[in-house]
């Protein structure tokens, strides 16, 4: 690898992204009935909030050249024997940016065909390709690659990466991945959502090709010690929480996190780094530091209770509601405002399938709030208004006048609101659909404690479960109760 003062390569600043949500939502008849009214009644006054425009030329000149994390310089130079190896860390590592850097520089060489995976996956042209080819144009040289249908091919070398997903909205396609040919890196990113070890294996050992020695790349924020990943190759060797180098195994190991990336990331996420580190150690490690969960003694949930009930597509619904924690404000510092999206399906079971959690100007998050509700066709929005009171609704209305709206105020403790929910999780009645990290180290380290941060996106879960369970009243409970006699 070059010395990195050489090196021209620009980092893209955000690591992580949020679980893409699978399927589309389905309703009842009478659902779909009453949606079409609404419809003909409102006319759409506003676009979806969808993924932000490929940054233009201008964008490109203004971002600096930044140094490369030499923790990553085996991997950029491929010049590990190990067949598996581990990237983990946490939010602002640049994992993923190294990863995308090292196989740019790969498909320059002849003979290779990379199997990029994540276990859900709609629309690789609409959400992974972009990203790749995002990178390689801001490392300055994504003229060399094309597109085609799925896959980018190198225009010289003919070295090209499929991107697939694991579980699609046509189903499980782990048949279909182990019947490719020419394959000789396999890429699991996120790799922690795969739940199931057999496909894994089915998978690594169709990974066989003999023109390069074979490898196998797992990406990942960790999530807790009960998944197989850690288990595996974790557990049996004693290995500490940020292993760096080959384990007795023979697996590599490279973990980051963003402490070695610092220079890199603008001051509000090391601010907001340091707020979690302050007010909640034990989800600072795992989001930040990029730990392996552990079961935090008082918390209302635990890994179990959300992980055995995850599920991989949307049922049909009767209902969806968009929840809001809102802020009040986005000065450094200031909280984000919680966006969730969940629904009540006919079985009378609670479906969560998007955090939009973001921080901004409350016209921002409105706006995110109203897209969310378009994006799913949902019934309703519900916000918190004891931080905004009527600047909430008069934000929303401002954006569209006809939004179905529902103000709901907080009169006791969360830990006390929470309850009712959390035991819904520990009867098996709701699902998350997809993994939500962040949301999920908040369920499982939020205790009521004082010193506990103001659990936003868990405080949207809540709402939006709670108005789920009041529009169906204890109905979805009684039907729930029957379905499991």
């Amino acid at each position: 690898m070059a010395d990195e003062d050489d090196n021209p390569f620009l980092q893209l600043l955000a690591d992580d992204a949020q679980a893409e949500p699978v399927g589309r939502v389905r309703r009842s008849k009478k659902a779909r009935r009453r949606l079409k009214r609404s419809a003909a009644a409102v006319e759409p006054s506003r676009d979806p909030v969808g993924q932000p425009p490929p940054p233009g030329p201008e964008q490109l000149a203004a971002i600096p050249p930044v140094r490369m994390n030499q923790a990553y310089a085996d991997l950029v130079s491929w010049s590990w024997s190990e067949r598996y190896l581990f990237l983990t860390g946490g939010r602002g590592s640049g994992k993923s940016f190294a990863l995308a850097l090292a196989l740019a520089l790969l498909l320059r060489q002849p003979g290779y065909r990379i199997l990029y995976t994540r276990f859900t996956l709609v629309s690789a042209e609409d959400s992974i390709i972009p990203e790749f080819l995002q990178k390689t144009a801001l490392l300055g040289f994504g003229h060399e690659f094309e597109q085609v249908g799925s896959n980018i091919v190198h225009k010289v070398s003919g070295s090209e990466i499929l991107f697939r997903g694991i579980k699609t909205s046509s189903g499980n396609q782990t048949g279909k991945l182990k019947s490719l040919t020419g394959v000789n890196v396999w890429v699991l990113e996120e790799a922690d959502e795969l739940a199931d070890e057999d496909t894994f294996d089915t998978i690594d050992l169709s990974i066989r090709d003999g023109r390069h020695p074979c490898k196998v790349v797992l990406l990942m924020n960790p999530s807790h010690v009960s998944h197989w990943i850690y288990q595996r190759f974790w557990l049996p060797y004693r290995l500490p929480e940020e292993f760096t180098g080959v384990s007795p195994a023979g697996v590599r190991h490279i973990h980051t996190d963003y402490g070695h990336n610092r220079d890199n990331l603008p001051k509000d996420i090391i601010d907001g780094a340091l707020r979690m580190k302050e007010a909640n150690p034990a989800r600072y490690r795992r989001i930040f530091l990029g730990h392996w969960g552990q079961t935090i003694e008082g918390a209302l949930w635990d890994w179990n209770m959300i992980d055995k009930n995850r599920r991989t597509e949307i049922p049909e619904l009767v209902r969806v509601v968009v929840a809001v924690d809102p802020s009040a404000k986005s000065v450094a510092g200031s909280d984000s405002a919680g966006l969730i999206a969940a629904g009540l399906g006919v079985d009378g079971h609670y479906y969560v399938f998007e955090d939009a959690t973001m921080r901004g100007t409350p016209l921002a998050w409105a706006t995110a709030a109203l897209g969310l509700a378009d994006k799913w066709s949902a019934d309703r929005v519900v916000a918190e208004i004891n931080n905004g009171g009527e600047m909430v609704e008069l934000t929303l209305r401002s954006i569209d006048p006809n939004v179905s709206y529902r103000a709901v105020t907080a009169t006791r403790g969360k830990l006390i609101r929470a309850e009712p929910v959390s035991q819904l999780y520990e009867r098996g009645m709701v699902h998350h659909v997809g993994m939500f990290r962040e949301l999920e180290a908040e369920q499982t380290t939020f205790t009521g404690a004082p010193s506990d941060k103001s659990p936003n996106r868990l405080d949207a879960l809540v709402w939006a479960i709670t108005d789920l369970m009041g529009s169906a009243g204890q109905r979805s409970l009684a039907v729930a109760d029957r379905m499991t006699r």
